[in-house]
């Protein structure tokens, strides 16, 4: 009985982490450098779990040999312990939706907006050897963060164009027409994810869902936020949009 548990198992966390892998939810939990020893990992333990099948059938077909058969099963043998905990991720990967961090996890976490600068004491994320996109238009939160890391003077993006996707994030240090588009920034995976964002100002900012994905498109000025001054993105416009396939930032 339990070497068939066993092998049901081995096939399924394989098939279950190489679902994640196609449908793209595995970037939800760890850096997309790892896919390459995700995708072996799974194709080891379908094979070890048809390995362990095959043998079942031939010791099966010479149970004839019943002394030997039973000293090999038992030199095999798993424990209930042991397949409970090849059952756990198997289990909660089906009955938990897998879903990207969002607003609900900043309220524990230190949220970085550029210069040195956090809504609670962050530092900036350091050591990447990110390559910031010349175009404005086309740089992200992350590539702004670096960019405002680089000048101890927020007055020098004064007029500069920015369009970001972030989720919004809001707490009682936002003014009416203020709130921040966030991201999650990863480096290995979940467990060490850390949010960026901009501060943002805009009008309707209360017709906005806290969470929600926005793309915004302004430009940036030297403002204070929280008696500090710093780069803020003004927005001309800021529009609902979809949860990006890759919500995370990785460096």
């Amino acid at each position: 009985m339990k070497q068939t548990v066993k092998v049901i198992l081995l096939i399924a966390l394989g098939l279950f982490l190489l679902s994640r892998l196609l449908n793209g939810t595995l970037s939800f939990y760890i850096h997309p450098r790892f896919n390459v020893l995700t995708l072996l990992t799974a194709v080891g333990l379908t094979a070890l779990g048809i390995a362990y099948a095959i043998q079942q059938r031939r010791q099966a077909a010479h149970d004839h040999d019943h002394d030997h058969e039973h000293e090999h099963v038992h030199s095999h043998d798993v424990s209930w312990a042991g397949l409970l905990l090849l059952a756990i991720p198997v289990v909660l990967g089906l009955l938990v939706e897998p879903r990207p961090l969002g607003a609900s996890a900043l309220q524990n976490r230190e949220i970085n907006i550029g210069n040195d600068v956090s809504l609670v004491s962050a530092n900036a994320p350091e050591g990447s050897e990110l390559s910031v996109i010349a175009n404005s238009g086309e740089r992200n939160i992350l590539d702004w963060q670096y960019l405002f890391q680089r000048s101890s003077n927020p007055a020098d993006f004064d007029g500069e164009e920015a369009h970001v996707i972030g989720f919004v994030y809001r707490d009682g240090r936002f003014t009416e027409t203020q709130f921040m588009v966030s991201r999650f920034t990863v480096s290995c995976c979940v467990a060490d994810a850390a949010p960026i964002g901009l501060i943002v100002e805009w009008p309707e900012t209360a017709v906005l869902t806290p969470d929600s994905w926005v793309e915004v498109s302004g430009t940036l000025q030297a403002r204070t936020f929280n008696g500090v001054q710093m780069p803020v993105l003004v927005a001309e416009s800021v529009t609902a949009t979809e949860t990006p396939s890759q919500p995370y930032l990785y460096q």
